[in-house]
Order: structure tokens, then sequence, then C-alpha cells
């Protein structure tokens, strides 16, 4: 992971542990969006993550190759996140990336 991306996704932990009693590190976070981990107590940092980071911030951990939309839009289902404009935009997000073939998009051979 670049040090750019690095920090990106420790801005995102830093947002969201801030109003939190107990924080999540950013291997636990990854962990959590990708379905590697369902401890319930991360629940209300996943949902936080949706509701209180900046989108510019979730669209850069998918530009930078640390989630895609895809993996975003399962961790939505499988934390039951709610109620968010982030959680919506990532949804949309993840239809146009689904619905691309491997060959387009950004860096295809012209």
């Amino acid at each position: 992971m670049s040090k750019d991306a690095l920090a990106n996704l420790t801005s995102a932990v830093t947002t969201i542990n801030t109003p939190m009693p107990v924080g999540i590190d950013e291997a636990t976070l990854l962990a959590c969006l990708k379905g590697e981990i369902f401890e319930r107590k991360w629940r209300v940092h996943v949902q936080a993550l949706f509701d209180e980071v900046d989108v510019s911030v979730i669209h850069q951990l998918v530009v930078d190759h640390i989630v895609t939309f895809d993996e975003l839009s399962k961790a939505i289902d499988a934390w039951q996140v709610t109620e968010s404009e982030n959680e919506r935009w990532v949804r949309e997000m993840a239809s146009f990336e689904m619905g691309r073939s491997p060959g387009k998009g950004i860096g295809r051979a012209r």
C-alpha cells in the first residue's frame, strides 16, 4: 500500500474513531469491509464509515485499490448499513463497476 493510500485510510479511521469509546484500526476496518470479520462490536464503526467519512475519502479507497465498490456494497449488506447518503452512492457506483467489461474504464488500451 502506498504512503498516500495509507494516509487516506488513516484519515477515514481517524474520522470513524473520533466519537467512539473504543477505536478500530486500519487492518480491522479493512477486514470488516472485505468480509473477513463479522464481530458485532465493529458494526458502529462500519456504519460510521458510510455516515461520517466524506465520500471523496471513500472514493479514494477504491481508486487506491484498497477496496472495491462491490466489496463496499457487500459490506453495507453484511453490516446492515441503512439511511446513509454514502451508502446509496456506493451502491450506485457498484452497479456501474459490475456492469463494466474488463477492458473498459480508466487505463484501458486505446
